[in-house]
């Protein structure tokens, strides 16, 4: 079975969405843990999220994200890790007899964001196409593909994110325990952003093959920034709902209904969500 770890800060409203979405879609998931960081005016809403999630933990971030991941997996009993932002929605089922191909020294990840329905890259403003240039089909029914085929930058060649991805934990606990050795000297800011950002020092010795189903199951909805680093990521193009306005939502007793959602055809692991239409 598989641990979840969620970074959310300031987000009750979508962190309740990402929550039921995996315990509805992504029932191989067994354990979720939520590693938070909420300014005080959400503080009330997150006790009242736990209050109605009793089977998540629920751990506040300390001084290093680094050290938080890394205790959060070594004392997990699960042998796998997916790690979920709270702005992703597991908006497909997603089962898997078993997942052994993920001990092949080969593969690094399986990604539940990717899929053959993915062809298209959102960057500062400017779409354009993001196509597997080959894959293969796999003993399970999935797609893998080397990652080394495409340019780097490619969703294709990204292994290491955030949204929606599969590890082996000891992999994890690996990246981890050499990024708290190295926090002290670089001085990292603490958010998600930064965490997936300094793991690509790792890329170049992951394995190389990348596994997804065959259609993309997990959806990242950038409608609001929390987040003070990369500043330059996209957020609320499209729908733009403050986090503060979700708050009086969330605090008015309103939660969205993933069923009411549409979804549409998702080409881009980033695709806004009007969320607002999940409200009943």
């Amino acid at each position: 079975m598989i641990t979840s770890i969620i970074f959310s800060k300031n987000r009750p409203l979508q962190l309740d969405l990402t929550i039921k979405s995996i315990k509805q879609n992504f029932p191989d998931c067994s354990k979720i843990i939520v590693l938070h960081n909420n300014d005080t005016e959400f503080t009330e809403a997150h006790s009242i999220l736990c209050s109605e999630h009793k089977d998540i933990e629920s751990w506040q971030q300390s001084g290093s994200i680094f050290s938080d991941v890394f205790a959060a997996s070594i004392t997990t009993e699960n042998d796998l890790i997916c790690f979920f932002t709270d702005d992703n929605i597991c908006y497909k089922l997603f089962e898997c007899e078993n997942y052994d191909f993920l001990q092949d020294e080969y593969a690094s990840c399986l990604s539940l964001r990717m899929g053959m329905n993915i062809t298209e890259r959102c960057h500062n403003g400017v779409t354009g196409q993001d196509k597997c240039q080959k894959m293969f089909y796999t003993d399970n029914d999935m797609i893998a593909w080397p990652k080394t085929w495409h340019g780097y930058g490619s969703y294709w060649s990204y292994d290491l994110s955030v949204d929606g991805h599969i590890f082996r934990k000891a992999d994890v606990v690996s990246m981890m325990d050499e990024l708290c050795f190295l926090q002290s000297r670089y001085n990292w800011n603490n958010t998600p952003n930064v965490l997936e950002s300094e793991i690509q020092r790792f890329w170049p010795i992951r394995g190389n093959y990348i596994i997804a189903p065959k259609h993309s199951v997990v959806v990242n909805s950038p409608n609001n920034r929390v987040q003070e680093s990369h500043q330059d990521n996209r957020a609320g193009d499209v729908f733009n709902y403050d986090s503060g306005y979700l708050r009086k939502q969330y605090m008015s007793g309103n939660r969205i209904n993933i069923d009411y959602l549409d979804f549409g055809e998702i080409k881009c692991p980033h695709t806004e969500i009007d969320l607002i239409k999940g409200i009943k």
